[in-house]
């Protein structure tokens, strides 16, 4: 008795059902990648936030946002506060290998090779910018930047300006956030309570993410800080907190809880704080329940 094989017909249904099936599988499987990617973000907040801790709790303090004596723009890159705690993610050997008393550059301003180190507790999983940051002079990318405060940096660029316009100022050495250059903001400083202030969160490439470094130079504070301006909306400028999680951003309370803020977090212009300016200021009085 002869063989008999697949009419057109039942080939057409089968590849029917097999159509069907990864119609319903597909959005699971990428629905569980996305998942996965989001908890190896919070996993290293939370690396990033118990290194923090261990850091103030031998110096009192926690890092500064960068160290420049000189605050001027066009000084050129200086070290800052992911650097200063490699020892406690696992990063003694390269941390070994810095001489904290130079800056993180060559003479002619190109990176050192050191700085261009791939650190993968610095990296968000869903991000897609390069292993070395070329909107950023080409230093090693981050993707967890840390807070400023409530108020922005006194920088024009914004408004098309150049970094060094005649009368540009000076870096200041205090924020209304956890970091600034030379900073030295401790437990202590934190009035408004470590589970109502941001410590870190992330940046991806739409906000031209970050440098683990410290910053390129005096005039670019958001190479390694983020303000919570209004401005500066989750996933809304080239200023904010950004990421490739669906609706918002994950962030690093002072506490060392993550959590997630999304998009539509309320933000006030002006003197105004909203939630999102509330969370990003250290010290205006206000404490906050859910959001």
């Amino acid at each position: 008795m002869p063989k008999r094989g697949f009419t057109f017909i039942e080939l057409l249904l089968v590849l029917a059902i097999v159509a069907v099936g990864l119609t319903l599988t597909l959005p699971v499987v990428y629905q569980s990648a996305q998942d996965a990617r989001r908890n190896q973000c919070k996993n290293n907040l939370k690396r990033i936030g118990l290194a923090l801790h261990n850091y103030h709790d031998t110096f009192r303090v926690f890092p500064p946002g960068w160290v420049s004596s000189d605050g001027a723009p066009g000084t050129g890159a200086r070290m800052g506060w992911q650097t200063f705690i490699l020892p406690y993610v696992d990063q003694v050997p390269l941390s070994r290998q810095i001489n904290f008393n130079l800056p993180p550059s060559e003479l002619d301003g190109k990176p050192l090779k050191l700085f261009q180190t791939v650190i993968s507790g610095y990296r968000c999983p869903s991000d897609t910018t390069p292993e070395t940051n070329s909107l950023r002079n080409g230093y090693g990318t981050s993707n967890y930047s840390g807070n400023y405060g409530h108020v922005p940096p006194p920088r024009l660029r914004p408004l098309g300006l150049s970094d060094f316009w005649p009368g540009a100022v000076a870096a200041p050495m205090q924020s209304r956030g956890l970091f600034a250059r030379n900073s030295s903001v401790g437990m202590r400083h934190i009035l408004d309570g470590t589970s109502n202030t941001i410590m870190v969160g992330e940046r991806c490439f739409t906000s031209g993410s970050g440098i683990w470094a410290g910053v390129s130079d005096n005039a670019h504070e958001d190479d390694a800080l983020t303000d919570c301006s209004h401005r500066s909306q989750p996933n809304a400028s080239w200023f904010s907190f950004s990421s490739r999680h669906s609706g918002g951003v994950t962030i690093l309370m002072c506490d060392g809880a993550v959590r997630f803020i999304q998009d539509s977090i309320d933000s006030k212009p002006g003197l105004k704080l909203g939630t999102l300016q509330s969370l990003g200021g250290r010290d205006d009085g206000q404490t906050l329940g859910a959001y």
